[in-house]
């Protein structure tokens, strides 16, 4: 969820384009409770599936806008530091901290594990405890948690900023033979872990004593920022050609994303085996990428000419960092509030998203509004 650059005119289908990130974001959280809570009842886990395959471009399209709003950076090295990852780590320690103390105030309130369940379902055997909460309060630091999943976009984000200035200097040279190398590269590790599952779990050089294997350097999240760079300029292609495209590489994406994980899902548990579970859902893999580039260039075609709704993206926008860190915590009364309704699974998902959503930019808004100076750190 990176902070937009300073713009002298609004790239409106940007806006377009982290609103839908976000809301996916926030989808993909809202049916972790299908596809991670054991005996949970067989609709519902293909429901999980067949949403939760739907969202996986969400983390690719906001590096991909990293990219595309802030390469080649323009400035220092330290410059681009002190502006950027303060902006992101002050308020994810604040959020951490909140996430980290909250099964301790859930227990104060009367709440169970079963409780602190609902809110985090990624920690099935939670501890109410203080002593507990103050030492993840102590880890944020160096790393996230079940109480702070989300927050390991954070930890990445700030590598990513790390890495652009150097990355910059070569992107300044205009060589985009050198780039589009980096970026084919890039393509030949994401088959990494479908390698490692059929072929060997260690490969290219990979053993116990060394994870740096041939395509380590070329691995991760760096080929997004490039992608978005890239395709920033959109293609000579008509507008029908291009939304047809768009529609192939997606459908084609989400076909062996849904089928991958649907398979991988009938064979091991998440609690035994997660990284096969994820396998067809990891954020760098083919099928991803090409669901994530779909998206970015079918938005990258539209055109938004209400002034009003030109004004409402921008405010989304402003607050959709303080949107990711906060709305963990408001799925789990989303969900309490909606269970009395005994909604069919989409329309409970669905109806999740809306209310987190529109909640946690209430807030951010509001927060914006009463405290403009101290907003930076509350909510980035």
């Amino acid at each position: 969820m990176n902070k937009p650059s300073v713009q002298t005119q609004r790239i409106v289908w940007v806006d377009l384009l982290r609103l839908i990130a976000l809301l996916m974001v926030i989808t993909a959280h809202c049916v972790d409770i299908y596809n991670v809570t054991p005996d949970v009842a067989a609709s519902d886990s293909r429901w999980g599936a067949i949403i939760g395959s739907l969202v996986r471009p969400s983390v690719p399209l906001f590096a991909m806008m990293t990219g595309l709003l802030l390469l080649p950076v323009g400035q220092s090295a330290g410059d681009f530091y002190r502006r950027r990852i303060p902006r992101v780590v002050i308020p994810m320690v604040l959020w951490s901290a909140i996430y980290c103390l909250s099964p301790w105030l859930i227990g104060i309130l009367g709440g169970g594990p079963e409780v602190v369940t609902t809110f985090f379902p990624m920690e099935q055997a939670p501890s109410q405890s203080f002593g507990d909460a103050m030492r993840n309060v102590a880890a944020i630091p160096f790393t996230f948690n079940g109480y702070t999943t989300h927050m390991w976009y954070i930890y990445m984000l700030v590598g990513l900023y790390l890495l652009m200035p150097f990355m910059s200097a070569w992107i300044a040279k205009n060589d985009r033979t050198m780039t589009r190398t980096y970026v084919i590269l890039w393509g030949c590790s994401l088959l990494l872990p479908y390698l490692r599952y059929a072929v060997a779990p260690y490969i290219f050089g990979e053993c116990a004593w060394n994870e740096f294997g041939t395509f380590y350097c070329f691995a991760g999240f760096s080929g997004y920022l490039l992608l978005g760079h890239l395709l920033k300029n959109g293609n000579g292609l008509s507008t029908p050609k291009v939304i047809l495209l768009a529609l192939l590489l997606f459908a084609s994406g989400y076909a062996i994303t849904y089928t991958g994980f649907r398979s991988m899902s009938a064979q091991y548990s998440y609690d035994e085996h997660p990284e096969l579970l994820e396998m067809f859902w990891q954020f760098c893999s083919p099928n991803v990428v090409i669901m994530a580039v779909a998206l970015f260039i079918a938005v990258q075609r539209t055109r938004i000419r209400s002034q009003r709704t030109q004004s409402i993206l921008a405010d989304i926008t402003r607050c959709s960092f303080g949107t990711y860190l906060m709305h963990y915590l408001l799925i789990g009364p989303a969900v309490l509030l909606l269970a009395p309704l005994h909604l069919p699974t989409p329309l409970h998902v669905a109806c999740s998203v809306v209310i987190v959503f529109a909640a946690c930019w209430a807030i951010t808004h509001a927060i914006y509004r009463l405290f403009p100076r101290a907003a930076r750190y509350i909510v980035g």
